[in-house]
Protein backbone atom coordinates (compact mmCIF):
# COMPACT_ATOMS: atom_id res chain seq x y z
CA UNK A 1 0.00 0.00 0.00
CA UNK A 2 1.11 3.56 -0.62
CA UNK A 3 -0.18 6.89 0.65
CA UNK A 4 -2.47 7.42 -2.34
CA UNK A 5 -4.16 4.07 -1.74
CA UNK A 6 -4.33 4.63 2.03
CA UNK A 7 -6.00 8.02 1.58
CA UNK A 8 -8.42 6.60 -1.01
CA UNK A 9 -9.37 3.80 1.40
CA UNK A 10 -9.82 6.23 4.28
CA UNK A 11 -12.04 8.51 2.20
CA UNK A 12 -14.13 5.72 0.69
CA UNK A 13 -14.53 4.04 4.08
CA UNK A 14 -15.60 7.35 5.53
CA UNK A 15 -18.13 7.89 2.74
CA UNK A 16 -19.65 4.44 3.39
CA UNK A 17 -19.80 5.19 7.13
CA UNK A 18 -21.50 8.55 6.58
CA UNK A 19 -23.96 7.15 4.03
CA UNK A 20 -24.95 4.41 6.47
CA UNK A 21 -25.66 6.96 9.20
CA UNK A 22 -27.32 9.57 6.96
CA UNK A 23 -30.83 8.06 6.91
CA UNK A 24 -30.92 7.57 10.69
CA UNK A 25 -32.85 10.03 12.80
CA UNK A 26 -31.44 11.64 15.93
CA UNK A 27 -33.69 9.33 17.96
CA UNK A 28 -32.26 6.28 16.20
CA UNK A 29 -28.72 7.53 16.74
CA UNK A 30 -29.36 7.97 20.46
CA UNK A 31 -31.37 4.80 21.15
CA UNK A 32 -29.41 2.43 23.44
CA UNK A 33 -30.00 -0.58 21.18
CA UNK A 34 -26.47 -1.85 20.66
CA UNK A 35 -24.47 -4.34 22.69
CA UNK A 36 -24.02 -3.21 26.27
CA UNK A 37 -26.71 -0.56 25.98
CA UNK A 38 -24.63 1.59 23.67
CA UNK A 39 -26.21 3.86 21.10
CA UNK A 40 -24.89 4.84 17.70
CA UNK A 41 -23.98 8.16 19.33
CA UNK A 42 -21.82 6.22 21.81
CA UNK A 43 -20.24 4.36 18.92
CA UNK A 44 -19.50 7.66 17.14
CA UNK A 45 -17.79 8.92 20.32
CA UNK A 46 -15.83 5.66 20.47
CA UNK A 47 -14.67 6.01 16.86
CA UNK A 48 -13.76 9.65 17.45
CA UNK A 49 -11.68 8.79 20.49
CA UNK A 50 -9.64 6.26 18.53
CA UNK A 51 -9.19 8.62 15.58
CA UNK A 52 -7.98 11.33 17.95
CA UNK A 53 -5.80 8.90 19.88
CA UNK A 54 -4.17 7.75 16.65
CA UNK A 55 -3.49 11.35 15.62
CA UNK A 56 -2.01 12.14 19.05
CA UNK A 57 0.19 9.03 19.01
CA UNK A 58 1.40 9.80 15.48
CA UNK A 59 2.17 13.38 16.46
CA UNK A 60 4.14 12.21 19.49
CA UNK A 61 6.13 9.75 17.40
CA UNK A 62 6.89 12.39 14.79
CA UNK A 63 8.25 14.65 17.57
CA UNK A 64 10.48 11.80 18.73
CA UNK A 65 8.46 11.14 21.88
CA UNK A 66 6.89 7.90 23.00
CA UNK A 67 3.08 7.98 23.03
CA UNK A 68 1.67 8.06 26.55
CA UNK A 69 0.68 4.72 28.04
CA UNK A 70 -2.30 5.08 30.31
CA UNK A 71 -1.82 1.59 31.70
CA UNK A 72 -5.37 0.58 30.77
CA UNK A 73 -6.58 -2.38 28.80
CA UNK A 74 -8.51 -1.85 25.59
CA UNK A 75 -11.78 -2.68 27.36
CA UNK A 76 -10.97 -0.27 30.19
CA UNK A 77 -10.19 2.53 27.72
CA UNK A 78 -13.40 1.89 25.80
CA UNK A 79 -15.41 1.89 29.04
CA UNK A 80 -13.84 5.19 30.07
CA UNK A 81 -14.60 6.75 26.69
CA UNK A 82 -18.20 5.57 26.97
CA UNK A 83 -18.56 7.03 30.47
CA UNK A 84 -17.00 10.36 29.42
CA UNK A 85 -19.25 10.78 26.41
CA UNK A 86 -22.58 9.12 27.15
CA UNK A 87 -24.23 12.28 28.48
CA UNK A 88 -22.88 14.62 25.80
CA UNK A 89 -25.35 15.92 23.24
CA UNK A 90 -25.37 14.15 19.88
CA UNK A 91 -24.32 17.31 18.04
CA UNK A 92 -21.25 17.72 20.26
CA UNK A 93 -20.23 14.08 19.82
CA UNK A 94 -20.58 14.34 16.06
CA UNK A 95 -18.54 17.56 15.91
CA UNK A 96 -15.77 16.10 18.06
CA UNK A 97 -15.62 12.93 15.98
CA UNK A 98 -15.56 14.92 12.73
CA UNK A 99 -12.72 17.08 14.05
CA UNK A 100 -10.75 14.00 15.11
CA UNK A 101 -11.23 12.41 11.70
CA UNK A 102 -10.14 15.56 9.90
CA UNK A 103 -7.08 15.95 12.15
CA UNK A 104 -5.98 12.38 11.44
CA UNK A 105 -6.67 12.72 7.72
CA UNK A 106 -4.56 15.90 7.59
CA UNK A 107 -1.68 14.19 9.38
CA UNK A 108 -1.78 11.33 6.90
CA UNK A 109 -1.98 13.70 3.92
CA UNK A 110 1.12 15.54 5.13
CA UNK A 111 3.08 12.53 6.37
CA UNK A 112 6.19 11.20 4.73
CA UNK A 113 5.89 7.73 3.23
CA UNK A 114 8.67 6.55 5.53
CA UNK A 115 6.68 7.67 8.59
CA UNK A 116 3.63 5.75 7.44
CA UNK A 117 4.99 2.63 5.79
CA UNK A 118 8.45 1.85 7.17
CA UNK A 119 7.87 -0.89 9.77
CA UNK A 120 11.13 0.03 11.51
CA UNK A 121 10.50 3.79 11.61
CA UNK A 122 9.09 3.88 15.15
CA UNK A 123 10.19 1.40 17.81
CA UNK A 124 6.80 1.86 19.48
CA UNK A 125 5.04 0.07 16.59
CA UNK A 126 7.10 -3.08 17.20
CA UNK A 127 7.88 -3.82 13.56
CA UNK A 128 4.57 -2.71 12.08
CA UNK A 129 4.14 0.34 9.87
CA UNK A 130 2.19 3.17 11.48
CA UNK A 131 -0.21 2.96 8.53
CA UNK A 132 -1.62 -0.16 10.21
CA UNK A 133 -2.69 2.01 13.15
CA UNK A 134 -4.33 4.44 10.75
CA UNK A 135 -6.22 1.65 8.98
CA UNK A 136 -7.33 0.08 12.27
CA UNK A 137 -8.68 3.40 13.53
CA UNK A 138 -10.33 4.74 10.38
CA UNK A 139 -11.95 2.62 7.67
CA UNK A 140 -10.98 -0.67 9.31
CA UNK A 141 -12.68 0.48 12.50
CA UNK A 142 -15.79 1.65 10.63
CA UNK A 143 -16.00 -1.77 8.95
CA UNK A 144 -15.52 -3.53 12.29
CA UNK A 145 -18.64 -1.79 13.62
CA UNK A 146 -20.65 -1.84 10.38
CA UNK A 147 -23.01 -4.49 11.74
CA UNK A 148 -23.72 -2.30 14.77
CA UNK A 149 -24.99 0.73 12.92
CA UNK A 150 -26.49 -1.17 10.00
CA UNK A 151 -29.01 -2.86 12.33
CA UNK A 152 -30.90 0.39 12.92
CA UNK A 153 -31.96 0.98 9.32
Amino acid sequence: MNKTALLANIRSGRARFESTLAPLSDDQLQAPELHGGWSIKDLIAHLGFWEQDTALRFGALLRGAEPPDEGLTLDELNARVYAQNRHKPLAEVRLEEQAAYEQLLLLVENALDDDLFNPQRFAWTEGRPFADEVVNNTYGHYEQHQADYATLK
